[in-house]
């Protein structure tokens, strides 16, 4: 990978601690001979967790070093260790590429996932729900079902029951939120597999992308999921 030159500093505004640090990381990065700018940078640095992670996707072109809490499950670094990896990185660039989803509803095209993609129902009731997926069907009431990345795999897939992955796993699964009886166990599916995702009755879950709601879901509807070919970039650590 070439020497970066280019930077650009993504913070969560909200956070105090995110506003200092991105000052201090602009700086750093300054001092290292790296210009700090929005046009066609060479690294996004993000700073606050997962979520300013998530918010600034748009980017996953562009290798991503992140700066976070000690809790965070994308974060490469947090804010005590940020300048030493980033230090790191800079001497000796190198980049790790992820599996990213994508999903539709019919036409419409949904944002590309970094996470997970799934449904599930505002409701205190069960949804019917049918997935086809590698040339089988399955059927199954649950509170909802998510298809997860590895990247995704440690954070709510894990909580679900899913399992954890490796991050340069190229596979997905597909995890029940509270399935009936446990009769649906996480399906791990390869690269090629399409899933095609349906249910029945009137119930209307919501739709969400990497924690953000984008819409509801109809019995009319399927919600076709499968591995992108696109790839989201991470400064090697």
């Amino acid at each position: 990978m070439e020497k970066i030159t280019r930077a650009f500093v993504v913070a969560n505004e909200q956070k105090p601690i995110a506003r200092r640090i991105k000052k201090e990381a602009e700086g750093f990065l300054r001092s290292q001979g790296v210009k700090i700018s929005a046009s066609s940078p060479k690294l996004i640095v993000t700073v606050g967790g997962d979520g300013t992670v998530l918010f600034s996707k748009r980017f996953y072109g562009t290798p991503f070093f992140s700066i976070g809490s000690s809790t965070s499950f994308i974060c490469q670094s947090n804010f005590s260790d940020w300048k030493r990896k980033l230090s790191s990185f800079l001497k000796r660039p190198k980049v790790e590429r992820r599996l990213l989803l994508q999903s539709s509803i019919g036409k419409k095209k949904l944002p590309l996932s970094l996470n997970e993609i799934g449904i599930r129902n505002p409701e205190p009731r069960v949804l019917s729900l049918h997935l086809a997926a590698d040339g089988r069907n399955y059927a199954f009431r649950a509170d909802g079902i998510l298809f997860s990345t590895p990247t995704g795999s440690p954070a709510y897939c894990y909580s679900c029951g899913g399992k954890q992955m490796a991050k340069n796993d190229t596979r997905f699964q597909a995890v029940a939120i509270a399935p009936f009886r446990r009769l649906f166990p996480p399906r791990i599916f390869t690269a090629s597999a399409v899933c095609l995702l349906r249910i029945s009755g009137k119930e209307r879950p919501q739709l969400f992308i990497d924690g953000q709601i984008t819409g509801k879901m109809s019995q009319k509807e399927t919600l076709v999921v499968k591995a992108s070919r696109l790839r989201f970039c991470f400064a090697a650590i």
